[in-house]
């Protein structure tokens, strides 16, 4: 057994392989961890955007809300003004 392993060890190319493909398995196993944690990431963002997404629609209706108020402010400003003038002649 020991004459074996010490042929090996003498094998360079061999034990280059073994260690070749280890390095190999590893750096899969490394590349699909970074893809998980990069998609988790997206998940996340995606999340968030569609957050935002909801906050920007209320805002938009609110934002309508307050338009439709001014401008029927303004349209009861030009109605008062209109009173005003002809009372006043």
């Amino acid at each position: 057994m020991y004459e074996q392993a010490y042929a090996i060890c003498r094998n360079m190319e061999n034990v280059m392989g073994f260690f070749s493909d280890e390095l190999r398995i590893l750096d899969r196993n490394t590349a699909q961890y970074m893809m998980d944690e990069m998609q988790v990431e997206i998940d996340q963002k995606n999340a968030e955007l569609n957050q935002k997404d909801i906050e920007l629609g209320q805002k938009n209706i609110e934002l309508e809300r307050q338009k439709e108020e001014l401008l029927q402010a303004q349209e009861r400003i030009a109605l008062l003004e209109k009173r005003l003038a002809s009372q006043n002649p």
